[in-house]
């Protein structure tokens, strides 16, 4: 018994040893991209200059589009959550069948909200259809499958599930001429754009997946569908995707939500066309029930993940609310249901709990004025404190 345990311990370490050994080293890439920006705009290998293709850095990117689409703009930006996302998903199709639902003039996507982000920003029936089937007909063996411990512990793997599946999925319902369509959107002026994290620099880095989306051939699809891939890759969980030599893994490490045009040194100018509307659809919820949560490492990773998650989104909230209402314009906010029965693992992509996320957005976007006007608070703020917040124009 003690030397086929000393034998399974000593084989162990030299696996481990081995797979220390086999890791290659990686070098700091400095290669740009046409397509990439901070979110305040600025490249970010040059954080000091714009980023190439960034419009109108004299008036700020909201008043420039203001005045190439004529109106008052409506925005959209989705969270990341997981197979939650399936809310956000159940909610668009609810508020397009309820006939207010706008052309969106700029869409911004994160993890599973960046998944959602394409169809969301195409806005037809069609794209309707396609996220309610994503949503609600997948489970997890059409995101991931799982890598052998054995490719783990040796360090042969970068991940504990393999993320080819996800690959297909992004693949089939992102098609040259879903693409197509976005690159016509470019043109008209409208803008979709995705947030991942980029993990050697440390940085949110924003995505134009409109301007790219006019990238031609095999490697602009490819490159397209690598973003999204990108990020809804929560580390450790999901391998990162490289481009260009950097690392990218979910956008939900730095920012859950992707804020872009808001920054700036100066204080903007009024709206040309009064106020507009910026709606962001948050898969996830801040009132939850106690629950005994599952003593495995894939149900304590999802779940931990989810609460750092919650919490990047209870900051950045309130950052985006002073910054939307700085600019003038209306801040609209939804979250899922507390009595909504979403599991508790944003990866567990379980039948059950994908359905109950969709019905509950769907039930949600009916009603006739779901929308929250400020954030919520959580305590760590005094109430005087955020009524100051309420009155900045």
């Amino acid at each position: 018994m003690r030397i086929g345990l000393l034998f399974s311990l000593t084989t162990l370490v030299a696996v481990l040893a081995s797979g220390c050994a086999s890791v290659p080293d990686r070098q700091l890439s400095t290669v740009s991209s046409p397509y990439v920006s901070l979110p305040n705009g600025r490249d970010p290998l040059k954080p000091d200059q714009f980023a190439a293709g960034i419009e109108s850095r004299e008036k700020g990117v909201f008043r420039h589009f203001e005045s190439v689409r004529g109106h008052a703009l409506n925005i959209l930006e989705l969270s990341g959550g997981g197979q939650n996302g399936a809310f956000g998903a159940g909610f668009l199709n609810s508020w397009s069948e309820r006939g207010d639902r706008p052309q969106f003039d700029l869409v911004t996507g994160v993890s599973t909200g960046a998944l959602l982000a394409t169809h969301a920003f195409l806005g037809t029936p069609a794209d309707d259809a396609a996220l309610k089937e994503i949503f609600t007909e997948i489970t997890s063996a059409n995101i991931y499958k799982k890598v052998s411990i054995f490719s783990v512990l040796s360090r042969r793997s970068d991940a504990f599930y393999d993320t080819t599946p996800l690959k297909e999925l992004i693949a089939k319902y992102i098609t040259p001429e879903v693409i197509e369509r976005v690159a016509a959107a470019y043109d008209e002026g409208r803008r979709l754009v995705i947030g991942t994290t980029n993990l050697d620099y440390h940085e949110t880095w924003a995505w134009n997946l409109t301007l790219l989306a006019k990238r031609e051939g095999v490697e602009g699809i490819e490159l397209f569908r690598k973003v999204l891939r990108a990020s809804a890759a929560p580390p450790v969980a999901f391998p990162p995707v490289e481009i260009d030599g950097h690392m990218f893994v979910d956008g939900g490490v730095r920012q859950n939500i992707l804020l872009v045009g808001l920054a700036g040194d100066e204080r903007p100018d009024p709206p040309l066309y009064g106020p507009g509307n910026v709606y962001m659809i948050h898969n996830g919820r801040f009132v939850k029930q106690p629950i005994a949560v599952s003593p495995d490492i894939a149900t304590i990773g999802g779940s931990s993940f989810g609460t750092l998650m919650d919490v990047s989104m209870e900051s950045v909230l309130l950052r985006a609310y002073f910054a939307v209402r700085s600019h003038g314009y209306n801040f609209h906010l939804v979250e899922i249901p507390p009595e909504a029965d979403i599991g508790n693992n944003m990866l567990g992509f379980q039948k059950e709990h994908l359905l109950a996320g969709f019905e509950s957005g769907y039930a949600l976007g009916k009603q006739a004025d779901p929308w929250r006007q400020f954030p919520p608070t959580f305590g760590d703020i005094p109430s005087w404190a955020f009524e100051l917040l309420k009155d900045v124009e």
